[in-house]
């Protein structure tokens, strides 16, 4: 199922989500998650409820004009920006935070700021849903918490062959091989 932020209006967290890759075509972006919590949301035509964590969902931003980003490695912060379009009209733009972590790597702990003009949440129709404070998808081993996911799963989740139909039809592109990754 694809919300569109337009006509059901949500806000997502992402300071708990995992993730591994950022997939872009043309300019547009499309950012797996696990355990991404519904922040709020506005329609009742959705299974969605705050405070919902998705156990396999993809952020959708389309027309992204600049993408922002800091991280820190070894206590040294690094910036990165990529401009997708530096000839643009700043209206009908928005901007939002959001947070990554790369749970296959040393580097994690991305910030980004997206400038964007649509925003969409894929997730597929038997999502897992977890609800309340304490209730998070773990995809990995942590020490306060046991992985509550299966590793092949997760690892194929992550694949860009795995990016579905639906959100690949949504950002224009005609198979998963025309995905380009976003390196950090």
């Amino acid at each position: 199922m694809i919300i569109n932020n337009i006509d059901t209006l949500f806000e997502v967290n992402t300071s708990e989500s995992y993730n591994k890759e950022m997939y872009f075509f043309d300019n547009h972006l499309i950012i797996p998650y696990i355990n991404l919590e519904i922040f709020d949301i506005s329609s009742q035509s959705t299974t969605l409820k705050k405070s919902d964590k998705l156990d396999f969902s993809y952020l959708i931003f389309k027309d992204v004009k600049e993408i922002f980003w800091k991280y820190a490695v070894n206590d040294k912060v690094n910036h990165m920006k990529l401009i997708f379009d530096k000839f643009y009209d700043e209206a009908g733009y928005s901007t939002d935070h959001i947070e990554a972590i790369n749970i296959f790597t040393d580097h994690y702990g991305f910030d980004f700021e997206i400038r964007f003009k649509e925003q969409y949440l894929y997730f597929s129709e038997d999502v897992g849903i977890k609800n309340g404070a304490l209730n998070y998808w773990t995809p990995i081993e942590l020490p306060n918490f046991k992985r509550d996911m299966n590793e092949k799963e997760v690892q194929s989740f992550f694949a860009k062959d795995h990016v579905p139909p639906d959100t690949l039809n949504l950002v224009g592109a005609r198979h998963f091989s025309m995905l380009k990754t976003l390196d950090f």
